[in-house]
Formats: structure tokens, sequence, C-alpha cells
């Protein structure tokens, strides 16, 4: 059967409604399962690591990361990602390898010192001593949503690189806005 306006136009309301309905054999096509919980990870929130080495996630944040996360070092802070998303991250440090951007070491440096974590009941996930000390978490911690990850920092290592923005944060949006049309 060929294509017609029908059938594109049945697909679209079946995408924007959500409902599926029956194909031309007479099955009911599923949509994909998104995981629960944020799609993109976004907001600030600070937090701290307990006597226990534990960091207490934000309420939002959980559901996305209740079937498991890796945490990593990153540039200074850490990035703790969703065990759906981790593959992706895995193969840009296999491309990068591959186009000479990076070693082979640093990936598997990268390796060794990323760890699964699974949050446990009310949302806390153990840092490992080596991911404290690499990103100097002591004290008040910063937990901010980066798309599709999260990135762990100090908070002194935070108010840095909010303070390193010409003309303060406020007024590097303010501007983003404007020269964005958003």
């Amino acid at each position: 059967m060929g294509g017609s306006g029908v059938l594109s136009h049945g697909v679209e309301q079946e995408g924007a409604s959500g409902a599926s309905e029956p194909s031309a054999g007479g099955a009911v096509a599923a949509a994909p399962a998104r995981p629960a919980g944020p799609r993109f990870f976004t907001g600030s929130f600070e937090h701290s690591v307990d006597d226990k080495n534990r960091l207490v996630l934000p309420a939002s944040y959980r559901p996305r990361l209740a079937a498991g996360a890796y945490l990593g070092p990153l540039d200074g802070f850490l990035g703790l990602w969703p065990d759906d998303g981790f593959a992706g991250v895995l193969d840009k440090w296999e491309d990068g390898i591959g186009l000479g951007l990076v070693s082979q070491e640093a990936y598997d440096a990268f390796l060794a010192a990323t760890f699964e974590v699974q949050p446990d009941g009310q949302g806390r996930i153990v840092v490992a001593k080596s991911l404290r000390a690499f990103a100097g978490l002591a004290g008040p911690v910063m937990v901010v949503g980066a798309r599709h990850r999260i990135a762990v920092w100090a908070r002194d290592s935070w108010d840095q690189r909010q303070q390193a923005i010409p003309e303060g944060p406020d007024s590097a949006l303010r501007q983003a806005a404007r020269d964005l049309k958003l």
C-alpha cells in the first residue's frame, strides 16, 4: 500500500496523544517506554556528603536514577549518569580515542575511577573516597543538573566557577537569552 497523508496524519496524532491505534494488521503498536523521572536534569541543589560518605540526591532526580547510575571524575567535579545513559558516555570516550583526542590510558583511568552506584530508599548514594578526594567534597556540595547527567561540585569550586563568568552569571544569562532570542 502506498503512503498517504491520512496514514501520516494518523501517525502524527498517535505520537501527539501518546495513544496507540491498531495498525493495518490489527496489532496495537506500543510506544517505547521512557525512563521514569525527568528527561533532562536541570536545577541546582545544595547538599552535603554525610559522615557515612553518602550524598542525598534531589528528589526530582531520584526516579530517573532508581535503576542505578555511574559516578565518575570529570574536570574538577563528578559526573553522575543514569544507568541507561552511560553507554553513550563510553561511546564518546571510544570515539575520542579513535580520533586521537584522548588516550587509551586516560580512558582506562576514567573507567578505573568510575563506580556503579545504587540509590538507597532515601535517595542516597555512597561516594567513594577517591572521588571525594578528586572533587574536594568536604562540606557543602552542589548537585547541578547538566542535561543528560548530573554534576557534583564542591560548593567552593562551584562558586569560583560562577564568579569566573564575566559580568556574573545573571548578566550572562540575560545576554544569552537575548542572543538566542529565547
